[in-house]
């Protein structure tokens, strides 16, 4: 095996070693002896030290900054979810409105109401249409033109006319009823 030539050199004791020395970065100050003084070390640790804290509130202010502008963005998105389920319950709503409104008109309609008070009541078409006025018992004679010739005529008269509009409230809400409810079941059908 070959082994490489190195050439040693054995050094006297007399011989002087090497000098080593430190360097300084130029913002140590030196004193005039040539070392640093506590004061000038003291100073560049606080240096440090303070861009070492205005790094980490950069880096907090960052990291705030960032955690905001997504919190800001997903409630954009829960806002725009929100807008779109809305929309399509509005746009239901109104379909079914409209169809509501629909079965209402055919309902309502004049032949149906018509047909079924023909067929279910045994009503029919009237001939003449007459209409019956009744003065109340409030009113003098002055007002319905008709003369009163005295007080047992008017109190007879007040209590047959009272008489008359009670049965004329009732035969009209049985006929509501009685029609509601034929339309319930003719549109059940």
């Amino acid at each position: 095996m070959a082994v490489p030539a190195v050439k040693r050199e054995l050094r006297s004791k007399h011989a002087p070693a090497p000098r080593l020395r430190l360097v300084h970065s130029a913002r140590v100050r030196r004193d005039p002896r040539g070392t640093t003084s506590a004061r000038a070390r003291a100073c560049e640790v606080a240096r440090c030290r303070r861009g070492f804290r205005v790094a980490c509130a950069a880096l907090v202010v960052l990291t705030a900054v960032a955690m905001l502008r997504v919190e800001v963005t997903v409630r954009a998105a829960e806002a725009a979810l929100t807008t779109n389920t809305l929309r399509q319950d509005i746009e239901s709503e109104r379909i079914k409105s409209e169809s509501l409104e629909a079965r209402r008109m055919a309902l309502a309609a004049p032949a149906r109401i018509e047909s079924i008070a023909g067929t279910s009541m045994g009503m029919g078409a009237a001939n003449g249409v007459a209409y019956i006025d009744m003065p109340s018992a409030q009113t003098g004679s002055g007002e319905t033109g008709i003369a009163e010739s005295g007080s047992a005529r008017a109190t007879i008269s007040g209590r047959v006319a009272g008489v008359l509009a009670s049965i004329m409230k009732m035969t009209a809400g049985e006929a509501q009823v009685l029609l509601v409810g034929d339309a319930g079941l003719a549109s059940s059908r």
